[in-house]
């Protein structure tokens, strides 16, 4: 039917739309995929506010900073949006270097905010662990929200300032990419991850072997008592009398106050301090595994770039870093795994949202 130069044309005109229609399903296959990501993330942590605002009694002094653990897990899914774009398109989305230097301020300022979180969280168990009482008696609602405050201005301040005024003052410019100014500098790029990851898991791992060492003494301690309850009661003692004997122990240091000559316990009830210790040990295992590969190859790349880039392809530098970014969506499976009543309430919400409605 055709001549052989026009069939030798024909089949070269096939082969050309045959290549752009690949690199398009790439193309769509790189914007599907984050794009994806980013929607779980909004969403989970989405339900997990949710629940948090329909179920009252999940609105207790603990939780006050898993809510702003999940309000920051929502405003980085949302900000993964620009990367996302960058990721389609091949160069950032937005125009103008003023806004890519804006954009990593940002991006680093809320990612910060959920590690320095976690070490919040991690500090105020080790307080509730060593000192119960005063722990118990000096935490409110207020205090929370104060602090919470306060870790969000630290971050934004710090990270704000550290990314975008170097950029503004050296004339820095990065049109393709939009990386910050310290990625391109390895010694500096290691202590940003120090600062993000290294120092932040050190205090969170030290503090909770100390909170592990203290929880093992005090069961340690009910284990014993149990013996002595046990022991007791071969010497002919009344049931009251083993159970007075045998709480001995425990109602001594927990008394804070006396109401009508009788002295009333204040502190974390178990279940507080199981759940809260629970979510705080998932969160930080979330934490490391997630940071731990970004951490090794940013280490890497800072004592032999060659060792990265003319020998690894490109791609490889941005699994460790988009699997830094899947940190935000463990966090609310986290909450999930730790806390039942949270457990039930996102369950509740996703089979029966009416209900919460009218209710």
């Amino acid at each position: 039917m055709y001549g052989d130069a026009n069939t030798t044309d024909v089949l070269q005109e096939q082969e050309i739309v045959a290549t752009e229609s690949d690199d398009e399903r790439r193309g769509l296959q790189t914007l599907l995929l984050p794009l994806l990501f980013v929607a779980l993330i909004i969403t989970t942590n989405g339900l997990s506010l949710a629940a948090f605002a329909v179920e009252k009694r999940l609105r207790g002094y603990n939780n006050y900073f898993i809510i702003n653990l999940a309000i920051s897990d929502l405003l980085f899914g949302i900000i993964l949006i620009i990367p996302s774009m960058y990721a389609y398109r091949g160069h950032f989305p937005l125009p103008g270097d003023d806004w890519c230097r804006v954009f990593n301020g940002v991006i680093s300022s809320v990612q910060f905010v959920s590690n320095l979180i976690i070490v919040t969280i991690c500090i105020d168990r080790h307080r509730a662990t060593y000192d119960p009482i005063g722990h118990f008696t000096t935490r409110s609602k207020r205090k929370a929200i104060f602090a919470n405050i306060a870790i969000w201005v630290a971050s934004l301040l710090f990270w704000f300032s550290f990314t975008t005024i170097p950029e503004f003052i050296l004339g820095y410019t990065d049109r393709s990419g939009c990386f910050p100014w310290f990625a391109r500098n390895p010694t500096v790029n290691v202590v940003t991850i120090c600062m993000r990851f290294i120092v932040p898991f050190t205090i969170i791992l030290v503090l909770y072997i100390r909170i592990f060492v203290k929880v093992q003494q005090t069961t340690g301690r009910k284990h014993i008592r149990k013996k002595f309850v046990a022991s007791i009661s071969q010497s002919g003692q009344s049931k009251s009398e083993q159970e007075e004997e045998g709480n001995e122990m425990e109602q001594r240091p927990q008394a804070t106050k006396e109401k009508g000559g009788q002295k009333v316990v204040k502190r974390e009830s178990a279940s507080e301090v199981r759940s809260a210790t629970k979510t705080l040990l998932f969160v930080a295992i979330a934490f490391f595994i997630t940071w731990l590969p970004m951490c090794v190859v940013t280490i890497g790349f800072s004592i032999d770039p060659a060792f990265v880039n003319p020998r690894l392809p490109s791609w490889f530098y941005l699994v460790p870093l988009w699997l830094a970014y899947v940190n935000s969506l463990l966090n609310p499976l986290c909450y999930v795994v730790s806390q039942p009543l949270f457990r039930k309430t996102v369950f509740g919400l996703i089979s029966h949202p009416i209900r919460y409605c009218r209710g």
